[in-house]
């Protein structure tokens, strides 16, 4: 619910004109995506590791996977490189603890991208608005599923 309201705080921000700085803007805006990538690409990196550590919960990850790998072609640079700024957070041992861990993650994610949108150039920031809409679905899928 809060992540909508502030989604709808900057829909008027996200279809303003930018003033005279193009440049700055641009240069942030790739900052931004490239901060996103990394972060995608981590939590792709996890779901990896907890889909190895629970071979049981392939399956259910796999959309969840699928939806984190676009993210991640979404926002990396032609012709870049998206890797994981750090190793992944051990899985938990429990499944349902590490379904659990994957809903914070992507709800984590999805509060980052939000704060993200009062700075962001506003074609970045329609993305990251995207992102964290899809992330914050996601992170109540996975809590679900981990119940």
């Amino acid at each position: 619910m809060l992540a909508g309201a502030a989604l709808a705080g900057v829909a008027g921000a996200l279809t303003g004109c930018s003033g005279g700085g193009a440049a700055p803007a641009a240069a942030e805006g790739a900052g931004l995506r490239r901060r996103a990538a990394r972060a995608s690409a981590e939590l792709l990196a996890w779901y990896d590791e907890t889909a190895r550590a629970h071979p049981g919960l392939e399956s259910v990850l796999a959309p969840f996977r699928e939806a984190a790998a676009a993210h991640v072609a979404a926002l990396r640079d032609p012709g870049g490189d998206a890797a994981p700024a750090g190793p992944v957070p051990g899985v938990p041992r429990e499944p349902g603890e590490a379904l659990g861990a994957l809903a914070q993650a992507e709800q984590r994610l999805a509060d980052d991208r939000f704060q993200e949108l009062v700075t962001a150039p506003p074609d970045t920031a329609r993305i990251l608005a995207s992102l964290a809409a899809a992330g914050s679905a996601q992170a109540y899928l996975l809590s679900e599923a981990s119940a």
